[in-house]
């Protein structure tokens, strides 16, 4: 597996992760008591906060926390703790809960800021864009993160094409960012070394998410039609994790994949690296697998979901990195993209429901971030049973 063992991120002591829930549940008493200015409500909001986190992620709820750079990360799609970010996004969630107030801010929000990439991936969902010219200046990317951090999104996350070839702008959106968001780079892992790595936690990025799609490296090579993109996506996670970025490995869980013994085998280099989290991640037919059959039987969605549940709860596995798996809550709450929690940006700055729920339905540059969403929730995506065959 070409992986040498790192510290985990994963917080190993009880009475850290309780101490951090305490605070947690202080910050959101705090949240919820500001807005309603009644104990009585505060405490019903905290109770159907709990429930409905129960009905998203399973009965235990924080089971697993990373600590990064003096940060707390127990959600792929939050923010870190303590943090301007993440208090914004507990005051985002009371917005949601009390009828009476305004709705306001996004979660987080996927943006893709470059149609270069120099892979072949097999499940590029942006594949239609890829290799045409940039519609999106800098000043232009800046303007779209501005507005939305405005609005009180917690989270931005940068992808493409490879936004590593955009690394210049990524730095300069950086740089000219307000307080209060986090930023990731969702990429192949392709000229992501420690300099760069370094560089760019320097300027306030938060995390990389690193595509690695096989524990195999020939495997993972010919999945993504690029010889060496195995070696370059380790080296980044290594570069990232070195410079206290919070790390996560995305594997793209495909029929071909999907068995007990790769998920295993997959898991064991995660831990082995030392990632904060391991994106499971369904393959839908849309991008370059648009019409074709590519969506999983409900036996290989019952077992990423027992995977999801046995490693983020059994204690054995309790060093092993938190798994993050859309399908889990969107089989039983829904879908929380089309502007619910999150949706996504394309390369010439149209809203989109999800990445993969694609069609262009309103242009963030033209229009306010209240005009998108309004937009976006006029719209359904994804549906989802309680298992798909």
């Amino acid at each position: 597996m070409n992986a040498s063992h790192i510290s985990s991120s994963i917080v190993s002591n009880k009475l850290e992760r309780r101490w951090v829930k305490l605070r947690v549940f202080r910050q959101l008493f705090r949240v919820f008591y500001d807005k309603t200015k009644n104990l009585f409500h505060t405490v019903r909001l905290l109770r159907e906060v709990k429930k409905t986190y129960t009905r998203i992620f399973g009965d235990q709820l924080i089971t697993k926390i990373a600590r990064v750079d003096n940060r707390y990360f127990w959600r792929l799609g939050a923010p870190g703790f303590p943090s301007m970010a993440s208090y914004q996004m507990h005051k985002n969630e009371a917005n949601h809960l009390v009828p009476t107030l305004p709705y306001s801010g996004q979660r987080s929000v996927l943006f893709a800021i470059t149609k270069r990439c120099p892979l072949n991936c097999e499940h590029c969902f942006e594949w239609p864009n890829l290799s045409k010219s940039e519609s999106l200046s800098q000043e232009e990317l800046i303007d779209i993160v501005h507005k939305y951090q405005r609005f009180g999104t917690t989270q931005m996350m940068f992808s493409g094409g490879e936004p590593m070839l955009r690394v210049t702008d990524v730095h300069a959106i950086l740089k000219s960012a307000y307080a209060g968001t986090d930023f990731w780079i969702i990429t192949s892992g392709l000229g992501l070394d420690d300099k760069r790595a370094q560089a760019l936690k320097s300027d306030g990025l938060t995390g990389v998410m690193v595509s690695l799609d096989h524990y195999d490296e020939e495997s993972h090579d010919h999945f993504r039609g690029y010889s060496g993109s195995y070696q370059h996506a380790i080296n980044a996670l290594k570069s990232a994790k070195k410079v206290g970025l919070a790390t996560t490995m995305a594997l793209c869980a495909t029929k071909e994949f999907t068995t007990h013994e790769n998920l295993e085998t997959y898991l064991e280099l995660a831990k082995a690296i030392g990632v904060c989290f391991v994106q499971l991640i369904e393959p839908r037919a849309s991008g370059r697998y648009k019409d074709q059959d590519v969506l999983l039987p409900s036996s290989q969605t019952e077992l990423l979901e027992s995977f999801y549940l046995t490693y983020n709860s059994e204690p054995k596995f309790k060093e092993y990195p938190i798994i993050n798996y859309l399908g889990y809550h969107q089989r039983r709450v829904g879908c929380f993209g089309g502007g619910d929690r999150f949706f996504y940006i394309d390369t010439d700055g149209d809203a989109h429901l999800c990445p993969f729920c694609t069609g262009k339905l309103k242009n963030t540059l033209c229009n306010s971030p209240e005009q998108v969403i309004d937009t976006l929730q006029e719209h359904a995506c994804h549906s989802y049973s309680t298992h798909e065959n």
